[in-house]
């Protein structure tokens, strides 16, 4: 394959680029035509499709409006970018889905089944308009084909801002729709993202939320307050960009994906630039322009064993507005490896092990070829002319590195405080020999269970268990084989108790199971098997069985906890008095 591109501002610029074209393709091959279009005016942008139709009306065509082209290594303002990408051996379709007349879930569920039906198909590009459409769906439906098909794409966007912004393919063109380009054949595709705005601060989790896009609440408090609080924001600088050197960024599968508040509601709710989920961890980021440049040339280096024969990429306007001038720093290296087409998008699409999302504030490349070497033939080209802000950025940095080594430390100091904390609410709840709970935390329960009973009337039984002739087996074995039996019978309490059930031991060798929600016919049975498995499981050394008695009982209505307590007292006094190795339902 080969990848010729072109800019052009207006219809006699883009004939004189048709005419270039011609001149300059010498291979007789299929033809697949991508246009970042300088304006959102759809005549304008039609009558470029048109021209483009009438010169090659064999060839599919795809794009949609930008807010900046990209041309090889450079940005390029106030003009249009074009490439044509002339594939030998690789089958180019376009399919149009109109948003106005479907949900983007079906959009996909049609998507899916015609582009299950292309043989060797090796990627699918996605134009759509991010902010008319919630494409998520969608991509949720392209997630399932083969995780080795390449997915990308990205949002257009406009000089002006706002929803005005158009996708097309083919004869098609809107405001509201999702276009997608199925590559198939003998190309391969690599796909690969930026992002280089660093996470900074402690980890916040969304509490509240109004929709996918809006966040109400971070760590229970409007989530204003964050950008209030550590960076002294004020709602009305929300839409202007302050805000693009901190956005949230979340982790989502193992992603890392960032999120920019492109608005701030009177409640202090925020409205973003993409979906943020109820329970998902966030953090604050901050950009920094070295770290964004390191990141796109390593990244152009893995790009260069793929041996790429030509580039397209997605990338988000708030990095053209955040870098300005520097931007070009970002795309030199891109341009170093094979032709660069491409656009500043209003979002950006790429999949990533095998889950499809839709990014903000990232770049995407997604990398073509045809050929079947890998490795670059050519010497790899030095870094000269990527210029780092040496003085300046490096005392950002050491800030920032400072603030992140702290928040670090503190995170690990808070870990280790709950992990202790943990520990101590554990021995200060379990007996230490059963791992039981103890007796303090059976009464404090009993406590609950008995208010909730007079309050909201819920059943609960407990049974109380005492073995048997206990104290001969630790006189006549010693204590140690006494605390080997009463951990095997607390073993069989774990294992045939329900999941609700709170066992404790109550003392020496007494023991107390409370069954929330469960009635006495019920508990007598449980307390049946209880038994049986005691005495058919549990023995001394000289292979005698240990046997246990039970008392059952309901709590009633007016039930007090020295009431309940009493019954159950009773309830094994007379299990005991029955003869021991019984049940007994009071």
């Amino acid at each position: 394959m080969k990848q010729y591109v072109y800019d052009f501002y207006g219809e006699n610029e883009l004939e004189e680029v048709i005419d270039r074209f011609r001149q300059e393709r010498r291979e007789k091959a299929g033809l697949f035509i991508t246009l970042y279009h300088e304006s959102n005016d759809l005549e304008k942008v039609k009558e470029s499709i048109q021209t483009l139709r009438k010169a090659f009306p064999q060839s599919a065509i795809a794009g949609m409006s930008a807010s900046g082209g990209i041309k090889d290594g450079r940005m390029v303002l106030g003009k249009s970018v074009l490439a044509f990408l002339s594939f030998e051996d690789t089958e180019v379709s376009v399919h149009c889905y109109d948003i106005s007349s479907m949900t983007p879930g079906e959009a996909g569920e049609r998507a899916l089944e015609s582009f299950c039906g292309i043989r060797n198909l090796a990627g699918v590009e996605v134009f759509t308009t991010l902010s008319t459409v919630d494409v998520d769906d969608f991509l949720t439906e392209l997630d399932h084909l083969p995780p080795e098909t390449a997915i990308f794409g990205g949002g257009a966007d406009a000089y002006t801002g706002g929803d005005d912004t158009c996708v097309f393919g083919n004869d098609f063109i809107s405001r509201k729709a999702i276009v997608a380009v199925c590559f198939a054949g003998k190309v391969k595709i690599r796909v690969s993202q930026n992002l280089g705005w660093q996470p900074l601060g402690q980890v916040m989790t969304i509490t509240a939320i109004d929709g996918d896009k809006v966040i109400r609440e971070l760590d229970g408090r409007p989530a204003f307050q964050v950008y209030e609080k550590y960076l002294k924001m004020k709602k009305s600088d929300f839409g202007g960009q302050q805000l693009i050197s901190f956005p949230l960024i979340l982790m989502r599968k193992g992603r890392m994906l960032a999120r920019l508040p492109a608005a701030c509601r009177d409640d202090g709710s925020l409205i973003m630039s993409a979906s943020c989920f109820e329970g998902e961890k966030v953090r604050l980021a901050y950009g920094d322009p070295n770290e964004i440049i390191a990141r796109c040339q390593e990244n152009t280096k893995q790009l260069r064993t793929f041996a790429p024969e030509g580039i397209l990429i997605f990338s988000c306007i708030t990095r053209r507005l955040f870098l300005k001038e520097d931007a070009n720093q970002v795309l030199a290296p891109y341009g170093a490896l094979a032709p660069v087409c491409g656009g500043y998008s209003h979002g950006e699409i790429s999949r990533s092990g095998g889950r499809t999302s839709a990014l903000n504030m990232t770049l995407v490349a997604a990398a073509f070829r045809e050929k079947e070497e890998n490795g670059m033939r050519q010497e790899e080209k030095s870094s000269e002319g990527i210029v780092f802000h040496t003085e300046t950025m490096t005392t950002i940095q050491r800030m920032a590195s400072f603030i992140a080594r702290s928040t670090e430390e503190l995170e690990q100091a808070n870990r280790r405080l709950e992990e202790v904390n943990r520990k101590l609410v554990y021995v200060a709840t379990h007996d230490g020999l059963t791992g039981l709970l103890n007796r303090g935390r059976v009464e404090s329960i009993l406590h609950e269970l008995t208010d909730d009973r007079q309050k909201n009337h819920h059943v609960f039984t407990a049974i109380m268990v005492d073995l048997d002739n206990f104290k001969g087996i630790n006189d006549e074995f010693g204590h140690g084989e006494g605390d080997r039996v009463l951990q095997e019978v607390a073993g069989v309490f774990s294992k045939k108790s329900p999941p609700n059930a709170y066992i404790g031991r109550w003392g020496g060798d007494e023991f107390v199971i409370l069954l929330p929600g469960m009635e006495e016919e019920e508990a007598a049975a449980l307390a049946e098997t209880l038994r049986k498995t005691i005495e058919e499981t549990v023995s001394c050394p000289d292979r005698s069985p240990v046997s246990a008695s039970l008392g059952v009982t309901q709590a009633r209505e007016g039930e007090t906890f020295e009431s309940f307590y009493h019954k159950m007292d009773s309830a094994l006094y007379q299990a005991k008095f029955r003869g021991k190795n019984t049940i007994f339902l009071m």
